[in-house]
């Protein structure tokens, strides 16, 4: 195992295991764990790989003993790429399927239909990607880069001599919630800086 996976396995077990387990979240010798990615439909190109990933790291988890001593049972479902869907499942997840964690959402439209779910259940999402901040819910684990700790930094940089002493800026992206949030935020910050 390297180091890299070696970091996600311990970053998974010790998060399933602060977390606590639901009352119906494990069996006597399992953990369930939920998967909620697209497999299907426009996102399933990025979405794919990380179901793959979070298999393989489960995967890891259980040859090395597993969580307390539990294996981690995953459970995938497939959203099919469908907004109002992903919470759909979500709920099937946590209500039905008794999780005691779910790994998924890939955009912030899928993350944001999921919330209300998860805030009324009690369960716990991991976000796997970089979003665009302006969002905390108790029950999201937010494992990405916002804007202040990705596109921030990235500007900064290309302000300093070293990258450039740019003077002008042109906001691009196209027409969803990252990039037009993360746009709202440079402007402010270039804004800042006169």
């Amino acid at each position: 195992m390297n180091r890299r996976h070696l970091i996600k396995a311990l970053t998974l077990s010790a998060s399933i295991a602060a977390i606590g387990l639901p009352v119906g979240a494990h069996a006597a010798d399992t953990i369930k764990v939920g998967i909620l990615h697209s497999l299907s439909g426009t996102m399933a190109i990025s979405e794919t790989a990380l179901k793959n990933v979070a298999l393989m790291t489960i995967e890891e988890i259980n040859a090395a003993g597993g969580v307390m001593g539990k294996k981690l049972e995953p459970v995938v479902v497939d959203p099919a790429s469908n907004w109002p869907l992903f919470a759909e499942k979500a709920r099937q997840l946590v209500a039905q399927e008794k999780v005691a964690a779910v790994f998924g959402c890939w955009t912030s439209v899928s993350r944001k239909s999921v919330n209300p779910v998860f805030k009324e259940l009690n369960g716990l999402l991991f976000y796997p990607v970089q979003y665009e901040g302006e969002e905390l819910e108790k029950n999201v684990f937010y494992t990405g880069a916002a804007p202040n700790q990705q596109a921030i930094p990235a500007v900064e940089y290309l302000m300093s001599k070293d990258g450039g002493s740019a003077k002008r800026w042109v906001l691009l992206g196209t027409d969803y919630v990252y990039p037009r949030t993360t746009n709202k935020i440079l402007r402010a910050f270039l804004k800042s800086k006169g």
